[in-house]
């Protein structure tokens, strides 16, 4: 009898060791959360000038119909994310949406970039994989439409692949395409690859937050004396691209932030939002850097490096003639609840060519332009450059009349606080053949209006050069006679 009442005596007091423990941990948590929430704050951001800057992007091309305007998005397939890795990184090239991620293995982010195709380029180079995990922000977007990529491995690697998806984060997945084998004289060097492309019209993206888009490898049929290494074995890819259909307010009515911790450099918040007069954010205390734009495109705005301050960039096509893009950049230090005011100010400079031939110009059938100069590219936070060139043309349509006899468009341009060389290529055709090549050159930066002016047809007058003239109306206007 006394074994059992020191038996339940003790059985008590661990009963009641283990509630005051639970208790002194409600209390530990219950004062971890009011100290959080007291010091989280409410940062708001108002934009400067709003009605005169951010509601005008919100009309359809706003105000000026330039020429060979896009149809509207949603009666178009955009591309939604692209990525070529030529940088030695998995960021997109293009995201409609941030930030999409590539992971393996059950999250693994260790991989390696290696000559991808073209050689001249890089790929993304993945050891002992089982399974890649593309996991896509899928929010404003009404349809994927396709998954087109290159692939090829190692002597050792797999030869076939599966892709499925998941709309719930990798609770469930659903197949896309049966087993995709490679074929048995595919080799494992130099410019050999397996091109894929695969339908994504089965996967009900409406609604949802995101998508993970799977491929799962396999040993798959072999050549003669090719033994499959699931552990040591590489597997490549590159090229990748995915296309869709978005919400048809969604990339016009938009402003997009990033948001940095100044001790740290990482990435602390990003969005992006119905374009408003104003928008809020919690932050605790701390001293961050604020990055936000707006762009007026049919195509969404190009961010990579995003995750690390000094890296992050954005760019954009000569192709989209049309795009105004308006950016600020803010640093601001949280101890209380706050208001900031931004000044969105031009990250392109509008580029307008007029001739001044007193003949007929409606026999032009088109005028193709091509940058001469490196693609220019804004970096927010740090002093950094990128060479790459843009070998994307304007195709101009010009339906020149008497009374009009010019075009114009957007030159993306960045940030500068001196000016850059533009330089162009203009190729003149009539009836399909080419009737005239030609230059023109000046010197400009972001804000600014430049004006080339001169003959088309220069039989008319051989060796007048444009005119060029800098409009002061913006920070400044370059006019240049030819």
């Amino acid at each position: 009898m006394k074994k059992n009442v020191k038996f339940n005596f003790n059985i008590f007091s661990l009963v009641f060791i283990f509630l005051l423990a639970v208790a002194s941990s409600c209390q530990k948590n219950k004062k971890i959360s009011d100290e959080l929430d007291e010091n989280v704050f409410s940062v708001k951001f108002k934009i400067k000038d709003f009605e005169s800057i951010v509601s005008p992007l919100q009309k359809a091309n706003g105000t000026r119909k330039l020429v060979s305007s896009k149809a509207s998005v949603n009666s178009k397939e955009e591309t939604l994310f692209k990525w070529d890795f030529d940088l030695g990184n998995a960021d997109p090239i293009i995201a409609f949406n941030p930030l999409p991620v590539i992971d393996y293995n059950n999250g693994k982010v260790d991989y390696g970039f290696t000559a991808g195709w073209p050689t001249t380029g890089k790929s993304i180079s993945f050891r002992g994989v089982e399974s890649i995990l593309f996991k896509l922000p899928v929010q404003q977007i009404e349809l994927l439409s396709n998954l087109s990529l290159d692939v090829n491995s190692s002597g050792t690697g797999p030869r076939a692949l599966l892709i499925d998806y998941s709309t719930d984060k990798g609770s469930n997945f659903s197949k896309l395409s049966d087993t995709i084998h490679y074929p048995l004289d595919l080799t494992s060097t130099g410019i050999s690859k397996l091109p894929i492309s695969q339908s994504l019209n089965a996967i009900p993206v409406m609604g949802k937050e995101a998508v993970w888009i799977r491929i799962r490898l396999y040993s798959g049929k072999r050549p003669p004396g090719s033994i499959y290494n699931p552990t040591s074995s590489t597997f490549k890819l590159d090229n990748v691209l995915i296309t869709g259909v978005v919400n048809d307010t969604a990339l016009q009515n938009k402003l997009y932030y990033h948001i940095y911790n100044a001790s740290g450099n990482e990435l602390v918040k990003q969005g992006g939002i119905s374009a408003a007069e104003t928008f809020a954010v919690d932050l605790p205390l701390g001293t961050y850097y604020l990055s936000v734009l707006t762009k007026n495109s049919n195509s969404p705005i190009v961010f990579a490096n995003s995750t690390n301050r000094n890296g992050f960039y954005i760019s954009n096509s000569f192709m989209e003639k049309e795009a105004e893009i308006y950016a600020v950049r803010d640093t601001f230090e949280v101890k209380q609840s706050i208001e900031r005011t931004l000044l969105l100010k031009r990250l392109y400079s509008e580029v307008k060519v007029e001739f001044t031939d007193i003949v007929d110009l409606s026999h032009i059938d088109s005028i193709r332009i091509q940058q001469k100069h490196p693609g220019f590219y804004y970096y927010p936070f740090s002093n950094s450059s990128n060479s790459q060139l843009d070998a994307t043309f304007l195709k101009i349509e010009p339906n020149f009349t008497e009374n009009n006899k010019s075009f114009f468009f957007n030159q993306f341009m960045g940030f500068h606080d001196t000016n850059k060389t533009i330089k162009y290529e203009l190729t003149v055709y009539e009836k399909g053949s080419v009737i005239r090549s030609f230059e023109l050159k000046s010197e400009v930066k972001n804000n600014m209006q430049v004006l080339f002016k001169g003959l088309l047809l220069e039989e008319i007058n051989p060796g007048q050069g444009f005119i060029i003239r800098k409009n002061e109306k913006w920070d400044g206007n370059v006019d240049v006679d030819f």
